[in-house]
């Protein structure tokens, strides 16, 4: 007995579907009816029977947020007692449910929003979905809908985890809460979702999707010890302390999309205990967490990406559960905020790793590749945002990377290369200088960049590198939409169960439902639309199907899942043999089918290779129709998107196996989406065995003839006319053809391809025709099987345009890499081809390829002959086997797989001699700078045969470079290096190993001594040779003089000191001056010594090599100065710097050179300069210098000495001495932006006497400049002028007298003009000390600036500054 359950729309109880002879309609029944009694005693019926039928009733549900969906559900927990109340555990509840729909054979179990308490463990089914009510989390925000309360696994992180999942099983829609994990005492638990059960068959496309872990430990985990393949993942929010989720021992590609970890989600979450925000659980993670750990990962996709405040970011580390093991795989679109590392890279696989537009957002590292597991491999970043407070990108130096930087954005930190090497073209560098360091395990090749900053490449590498500034014109990398799954449902949500009455279609695998199925398709079309339901079960069709406008065709297991037994499976039987028949189901427009699988059961394996012919399985017939989560097996041909005009199509989820072709698109379609598609020959191939479902007609024995005829036949992507298609993350595993790009009606394909992937085909990407708008490809991952007549790329000799690949991966040991045949062109950047081809990397008929920045790894040739024209290789590394470099289009920049060693850099060997144990006589050869002569032993290689040259000085040593290149293979089969300072002696040896082809570099830590011995440890057949032999070091100093030892100075002068260093050929030249006396005689970093004041100095020269030293005894007499113009200034009042006194250098001033850079006092060194606030400034200042004033202090007391200075540096000062006192102390000069741009600093003064003293200003670093110094008396005493108009424009100026600073009587009036001379003197007489006196101008001034000085009948003196327009 089958009890059907209503369910609701708005509000409203609704039958399910029962057919009404008078009506057909379905039948909405008021909310209070005798409905009621049957919901009760399914609730009854379902505690109290064991029966898996009992209470089961499908029905569509109806969910408090939107969903992209319409999902019908099997079961809801409400009706069996979890309300979700917070406070009863519902464990046996929910695991009850969860297999009952195990037994049906799929679907999904409601959870209405609510808390519900689990202390228990969760196991979902095979092909069985736990789905909640899910709203989208927001950051501060409260989380809402159905959230999991658990409890498990505390205080162990390998107990069993909160919910673990069989294959095609899903977790969707509901949040998961760990109620006791406190955010100030975090404590590990065991995972919140494994995907994968121990000890179980198979672990394959388990799904989560909409999944926010509000606190647990690690979110999900794929199982260690249940391997298998395909995780789908869309959609994880939240604050995952320990681990977000961890990918490892998986087989085959999983899809892992729309990722958003954050500790503000648990802070925001309005949940009991929640943690305020930015407090110590944040810190935690912030030291503890990651985000996402990828290990070994089989080429999965990862995209759309964030993750801030964790330690790690993206951690690519080595497999725990398959030794030696490594992640590869596509990454996207990514942003690491506030993170200790952005991407940690604990290994690089050698079939690349790669990342487009990620950006790192403050965080202390941005990509950091470490020790942890192998690392010769390639790391490509393309279009990325990188940089660290401390590294943007940092190598270690075990690392044998190719660290591939194409078009990305430094914003900040080093650039630390210690090993691998660098390939960073067309960049933007806008962190400081050196920009980028190579270390001495390292090399580059630095191309087309460009520097905010001058460039600093710091090479600190012994290896050959290409460093080149040139501008570069490359394509840059096209805009990708921001891929979400689309919602795709009808509009009208009512459900047609098409099992039950009138149309009882049945899922027992033998009656033919065609009709019945048909039936309930027509109807809800009649109706207006809705979605015709298949339960779970096997429904045998020996017709076609046509799914009308409006309508959806629904399966009971929807996840993204290949097919493997479960769920609503569709079987057709017609038109075998007869591909030109009508396709098994016709979509109009606006239609959709989902979470269904079709399976032809008349395909059995023993018809290969004479495998019957079928129409296409599904055929679109207009706009806007959508195919998700449809699995296909023993399929012919797959989906026709192509015999009719499909615009606005969308395929998501396709999975399983075909044996021709997949999909193919074209009919002049527009706006298409083909995503998530997932083909792989062993869904078929191994179909028999039960954790693939047990089909019976997949082999059960040897598959290998379906392998065979997989490769010879399927073509799984054919585009053809279409505009603005979008292939995301597709992959496919054993084809002919992977993807086929041709011309048929009136064009050919105009689109993007993010993440295509083609593995274990013969031709990965066929290139036949072109659309106008092009079809460029982003991380590409192909996979060509290992047949000399299989390639990854070819172009037929109708392809004419041009296609751009960017961040692409190829291995697979093909015949070729790249076949060319039609006049187009393919551009590679930041490629990766680790096995370039059995034959030959390139057979270029036709047409152009163009690499760049990409890595061809070691083949023996790299063309066929004469093809060079139709290549260019730039920035790249690739060898020029069997090629002409100098006869390509372009081969610049590039590097070989073989590290050459640089010279550069290496020591003179000039006068240097060498001495062998054998063929002494030819010693000499490996040090004449001819590459083609040589020293070798004239016999095989022996052990003890030594070789030794005397470098003539002592010196210090790191490295030596043994170079047989003209010889390659006579490298010794092992050496021990020697190091000795007398030719006798030669201790221990500093290094040892075995010769490497053509250069062997023996590096050791810095050694010193005269005589280097290399001696042979090993023995082969070969002579030893070396054409030349290179040292690497530094010739150390052995002495350092001074011309003069001792001299008398006078005070203001100043006299340089020349020191020689002995030999002259010395490496470090490097001194350091010192007085030990500077307040004597100071010397600055040159040697130049400055007399200061009288006594006695010594001056000592120190090398920075070796330490050797000089001295010269200086003494200094007296010397004398005077005011400026005879008049002291006065205080208080304005001192202007540029009226320092009379005297010359050392008297008045001492400054760093003799010539006058402001024009001021011309035949002074005083570099004064017009100022912009008028008048003039002392600029150009270097450390050390000083200025000194003869001043009249007229009021006794402690002032407020005020400072006019500009900069636009920080870190700059200066100090005021008074008679040799220091009365200002350190004065800090402020950051003005600008070297015109003034700021007033004040200090105050210790009580300064009156009287006449000596001022002196004395600068204790450069970088900046004085207009004034304004002493103001803090007792009181204002000494006030004003001056108006100022500027001056006609023939009277006016002073206006304050009576606090004058008195009534006589003054004398003169008028400087800017160089210093008189243009004006007259006296005036004031009755009021507050009066105001006018002076007319009797003869026209030239425009510029002026100094007026009035001075009273005591000689007190006031200056102020004036314009004249």
């Amino acid at each position: 007995m089958i009890l059907y359950r209503p369910f609701f729309i708005n509000n409203q109880a609704v039958k399910p579907y029962l057919k009404n002879q008078s009506s057909m309609k379905t039948r909405i029944l008021p909310t209070k009816q005798p409905w009621l009694l049957t919901v009760l005693l399914a609730i009854v019926l379902a505690a109290g029977l064991p029966d898996k039928t009992a209470a089961q009733t499908w029905r569509l549900i109806q969910p408090a947020y939107p969903t992209i969906d319409a999902f019908v559900a099997g079961y809801s927990v409400r009706d069996f007692g979890a309300t979700g109340d917070g406070v009863t555990d519902v464990t046996s509840i929910f695991q009850a449910r969860l297999t009952a729909l195990g037994n049906l054979g799929g679907g999904t179990l409601f959870v209405p929003s609510g808390r519900y308490v689990i202390r228990g463990t969760l196991l979902i089914p095979r092909g069985v979905t736990l789905r909640g009510e899910w709203e989208k989390p927001v950051k501060g925000q409260a989380v809402n809908g159905t959230i999991l309360m658990a409890y498990t696994g505390r205080g162990n992180e390998s107990a069993a985890s909160f919910i673990t999942m069989e294959p095609t099983a899903g977790v969707v829609d509901l949040a998961i809460w760990y109620p006791e994990q406190l955010p100030d005492n975090i404590t590990p638990y065991s995972p919140a979702i494994t995907f994968g059960e121990p000890g179980y068959w198979g672990n394959e496309f388990c799904n989560a999707r909409n999944i926010t872990f509000v606190n647990a430990y690690t979110g999900l985990v794929f199982s260690r010890v249940n391997g298998g393949s395909c995780p789908m993942i869309n959609g994880l929010y939240g604050t995952p302390l320990s681990r977000g989720f961890e990918i490892d021992n998986i087989a085959d590609v999983g899809h892992l999309e729309n990722i958003d970890f954050s500790p503000a989600y648990w802070a925001g979450s309005g949940l009991p205990n929640s943690p305020a925000a930015g407090s110590g659980y944040a810190g935690w993670i912030r030291a503890n967490g990651t985000g996402i750990v990828m290990r070994r990962n089989d080429w999965s996709y990862t995209s759309f990406v964030k993750v801030e405040g964790y330690k790690i970011g993206f951690h690519a580390a080595p497999s725990i559960a398959s030794q030696g093991a490594i992640p590869n795989g596509h990454n996207y679109w990514m942003t690491f905020t506030n993170c200790e590392t952005g991407i940690l890279c604990d290994g690089v696989s050698n079939v690349g790793i790669m990342f487009a537009r990620v950006n790192t957002v403050g965080c202390t590292n941005g990509v950091v590749v470490g020790t942890a597991g192998s690392t010769d491999g390639a790391l490509q970043l393309h279009t990325c945002s990188i940089g660290g407070s401390s590294n943007a990108i940092s190598t270690d130096p075990s690392s044998l990377a190719r660290v591939i930087v194409q078009q990305c954005t430094i914003t900040g930190g080093k650039v630390n290369i210690n090993g691998g090497t660098l390939m960073a073209s067309d960049c933007d560098f806008n962190n400081n200088a050196p920009q980028i360091t190579l270390g001495d395990k390292s090399r580059g090749i630095i191309t087309g960049n460009r520097f905010k900053n001058t460039a600093n490449i710091q090479n600190n590498s012994p290896y050959q590198s290409a460093i080149d500034h040139t501008p570069l014109a490359l394509t840059k990398l096209p805009a990708v939409p921001t891929i979400v799954a689309r919602a795709q449902q009808p509009s009208r949500k009512v459900m047609y169960l098409a099992t039950a009455a009138p149309f009882n279609a049945k899922n027992d695998g033998v009656t033919d439902n065609t009709t019945a199925v048909q039936n309930a398709l027509n109807q809800a079309s009649a109706d207006g639309g809705g979605i015709v339901f298949l339960p779970p079960g096997k429904y045998k069709f020996t017709g076609h199907l046509s799914i009308p406008r409006g309508v959806e065709l629904k399966g009971a297991t929807d996840n993204l899942a290949a097919p493997m037994g479960q769920g609503s499976i569709l079987e057709p039987y017609a038109d075998k043999n007869n591909p030109s028949g009508v396709p098994f189901i016709k979509m109009a427009q606006a239609s959709g089918l989902r979470a269904v699988t079709i399976n032809y059961p008349e395909q059995v394996s023993a018809n290969i290779p004479n495998v019957p012919a079928y129409p296409y399985a599904i055929q679109g017939t207009g706009s806007d129709i959508y195919i998700v989560n449809v699995g296909l097996r023993a399929t012919y041909n797959g989906v026709d998107l192509f015999t009719n005009k499909c615009d606005n199509h969308y395929v998501d989820g396709l999975a399983g196996h075909v044996f021709k072709n997949g999909v193919r698109v074209g009919g002049g379609a527009a706006n298409g989406q083909v995503s998530n598609t997932q083909f792989n020959t062993s869904v078929y191939a191994a179909g028999a065995e039960s954790k693939w479902g047990s089909w019976p007609n997949s082999p059960t024995g040897d598959n290998s003839n379906v392998y065979d005829y997989q490769y010879n036949n399927l073509d799984f992507l054919v585009l053809g006319n279409c505009t603005g298609e979008i292939l995301y993350n597709n992959f496919v595993y054993g084809a002919n053809r992977g993807i086929i790009y041709q011309k048929d009606g009136a064009g050919g394909p105009s689109g993007i391809s993010l993440g295509s992937g083609i593995d274990g085909s013969r031709i990965g990407i066929s290139f036949q025709g072109m659309g106008s708008g092009g079809f460029d490809l982003i991380n590409s991952q192909i996979v060509a099987l290992g047949d000399s007549t299989n390639k990854y790329l070819e172009t037929t000799s109708t392809f004419t345009s041009s296609v751009n690949l960017y961040n692409a991966d190829f291995w697979g040991n093909p015949g070729k890499s790249v076949e060319l045949n039609g006049a187009g062109a393919l551009n590679l950047q930041s490629g990766n081809f680790v096995q370039p081809g059995q034959l030959r990397f390139g057979w270029l008929k036709a047409g152009a390829l163009s690499i760049h920045n990409t890595a061809v790894w070691s083949i023996g040739t790299i063309l066929n002959a004469g093809a060079e024209p139709r290549f260019s290789a730039q920035s790249s590394i690739i060898d020029s086997n069997g090629i002409v470099p100098a006869r390509a289009a372009l081969f610049k920049n590039n590097l070989g797989n073989v590290w050459g060693v640089s010279i550069a850099g290496a020591m003179d060997r000039h006068g240097w001699t060498a001495t062998a144990s054998v063929n002494n006589g030819s010693a000499r050869n490996a040090l004449d700078s001819t590459a083609s002569t040589r020293w070798d032993t004239q016999g095989s290689q022996t052990n003890g045969q030594t070789f030794t040259v005397d470098m003539k000085t002592m010196n210090t040593v790191r490295a030596v470079v043994l170079d047989c290149t003209q010889s390659r293979d006579d490298s010794p089969a092992g050496y021990n290096a020697y190091v000795s300072a007398d030719g006798v002696n030669w201790g221990n040896p500093v290094a040892s190993g075995a010769g490497t082809t053509g250069m062997t570099l023996i590096t050791f830590p810095e050694t010193v001594g005269r005589y280097i011995r290399i001696v042979q440890t090993g023995s082969k057949g070969n002579y030893w040779s070396i054409h030349e032999f290179y040292v690497f070091g530094r010739v150390n100093v052995a002495s350092v003089t001074l011309d003069t030892t001792s001299r008398i100075l006078k005070t203001g002068i100043s006299h340089k000191l020349t020191a020689t260093i002995l030999p002259v050929n010395a490496t470090i030249k490097t001194m350091i001056w010192s007085s030990s006396n500077p307040a004597i005689a100071k010397v600055d970093s040159n040697g130049l010594v400055t007399a200061l004041a009288t006594g006695q100095a010594v001056i000592t020269v120190t090398t920075v090599d070796g330490g050797k030293t000089a001295i010269c005894a200086d003494t200094v007499t007296a010397s004398g100065n005077t005011p400026h113009n005879g008049i002291a200034a006065a205080i208080p009042g304005i001192i202007e710097a540029e009226l320092y006194d009379d005297g010359g250098p050392a008297l008045a001033y001492a400054d760093a050179d003799a010539v006058n850079s402001g024009g001021y006092r011309p035949t002074e060194g005083v570099d004064v300069e017009p100022c912009a606030e008028g008048g003039y400034d002392v600029g150009y200042i270097a450390g050390g210098e000083w200025i000194k004033y003869t001043v009249n202090i007229n009021t006794p007391g402690v002032y407020t000495l005020q400072l006019r200075l500009a900069s636009p540096y920080t870190g700059k000062q200066l100090h005021v001495e008074l008679d040799g006192v220091n009365i200002s102390g350190p004065v800090n000069v402020p950051a003005t932006g600008d070297w015109q741009t003034y700021q007033t600093v004040s200090v105050t003064t210790p009580s300064l006497g009156t009287g006449r003293k000596t001022l002196r200003i004395v600068m204790d670093t450069d970088g900046f400049n004085i207009n004034y110094l304004n002493f103001i008396s803090q007792s009181g005493a204002v000494q006030e002028l004003t001056v108006y108009p100022n500027p001056v424009t006609g023939t009277q100026l006016n002073l206006q007298f304050n009576g606090a600073a004058h008195q009534a009587g006589r003054y004398r009036v003169l008028l400087f003009n800017a160089l210093n001379r008189p243009v004006m003197s007259t006296t005036i007489n004031t009755a009021n000390g507050n009066g105001a006196v006018s002076l007319p101008l009797n003869k026209k001034l030239t425009p510029g600036y002026y100094l007026l000085e009035l001075t009273d009948t005591t000689g007190k003196r006031t200056v102020k500054k004036v314009i004249v327009q």
